[in-house]
């Protein structure tokens, strides 16, 4: 399959990577580790089983240190989202913007016919086109953050995971002979630490220790007597830290960055049938008018079918046939068609 392709592969040191560094050289590769040092603690130190993955499998590794670019991009994105009252998603960033740009940049430079990850998703190959899909995995499965990246650079995607699940590739690990394969995935944001990303506002921006506390309001228009930490800090459908009392869970369905106000609300009053959605990228072609598809407004949410209809040349209105809870500005909507990923887009 990839007799004389020379592929780079980026690795973290983590089972999926390293069992897709170990199954593209069984396929026949020439495989190349790269190793991508992102966040701003991130040392070569941290990603030694990525080196020794590489050595086992007698494969070259590398480098690519792109902390001052992630800083300049990723984490100013992450940034300003939060003061301008949005919740950024990252991951789907740096996908469209690092990992499939700017590694696949290193990978052009280093003469790599193809670029992979260890991701649970799905290239095919169809009328001499190349299409993203949902991984088998389903419950792994990261089309969800795959939506950004480039269509044009599809062909030059393996993706050696696709087909398996979880546990087969822990199991791929263990009998290759790496340390790694009952290692603990992290789920987190790889720059916050303990997932605390208010600690990690607060101590890189010294903008947000002036935001300080401000009021929190029903819906209705009625001041409660808790107060909020600053708008920053929370996010629609957050239930935690508004405080106790009420008769009712209550959640915030609103933030209103100019007066640093927390809206709250029963959780009925969050749910939505309409979704605005712009910054579109298509990775099929893209709808004139409207169309039925399925679509995702985060990660960890099913697909929920709709009618997707262009409002304007880079925006989109999502019509749910059934409500859709805490619709978050600034998170990603995903559209499917079936188990293919047609395109998506920014929450407004």
């Amino acid at each position: 399959m990839g007799i004389n392709l020379k592929v780079l592969i980026g690795m973290s040191g983590g089972v999926d990577s390293s069992a897709s560094a170990y199954l593209l050289k069984e396929q026949g590769y020439e495989v190349i580790g790269g190793t991508m040092l992102l966040s701003p603690t991130d040392t070569e130190k941290k990603y030694s089983d990525a080196v020794e993955v590489c050595k086992i499998l007698e494969i070259e590794h590398k480098f690519f240190d792109f902390r001052e670019y992630f800083r300049k991009t990723i984490i100013k994105n992450f940034k300003n989202e939060y003061l301008a009252g949005r919740t950024p998603n990252p991951c789907v960033l740096c996908n469209s913007t690092i990992k499939w740009k700017k590694l696949f940049e290193e990978a052009e430079k280093l003469g790599c016919d193809r670029l992979s990850m260890g991701h649970y998703a799905t290239i095919e190959h169809e009328n001499n086109e190349y299409f993203l899909k949902r991984g088998k995995d389903k419950k792994k499965d990261q089309s969800y953050f795959l939506y950004g990246i480039d269509r044009n650079i599809l062909s030059k995607i393996v993706f050696p995971l696709d087909g398996m699940v979880k546990d087969d590739v822990r199991e791929l690990c263990n009998k290759a002979g790496f340390d790694i394969s009952r290692k603990k995935e992290s789920m987190e944001i790889c720059f916050i630490l303990n997932d605390d990303y208010k600690s990690f506002l607060l101590d890189n921006f010294p903008e947000f220790k002036t935001i300080g506390s401000g009021d929190i309001l029903l819906n209705t228009g009625e001041k409660q007597k808790n107060k909020h930490e600053g708008y920053p800090f929370y996010t629609i459908g957050q239930r935690r830290g508004l405080g106790g009392g009420y008769p009712t869970p209550m959640f915030v369905s609103a933030i209103e960055k100019n007066t640093n106000t927390v809206i709250i609300s029963n959780r009925k009053d969050l749910d939505r049938k309409v979704v605005n959605v712009k910054e579109l990228n298509w990775l099929n072609d893209e709808i004139t008018d409207e169309m039925k598809c399925t679509a995702k407004i985060r990660y960890n949410s099913p697909s929920q079918p709709c009618i997707a209809k262009r409002t304007g040349e880079d925006s989109l209105e999502l019509i749910f046939d059934e409500d859709v809870f805490a619709v978050t500005p600034g998170q990603s909507a995903v559209l499917y068609d079936g188990d293919y990923v047609i395109g998506g887009g920014i929450i407004v």
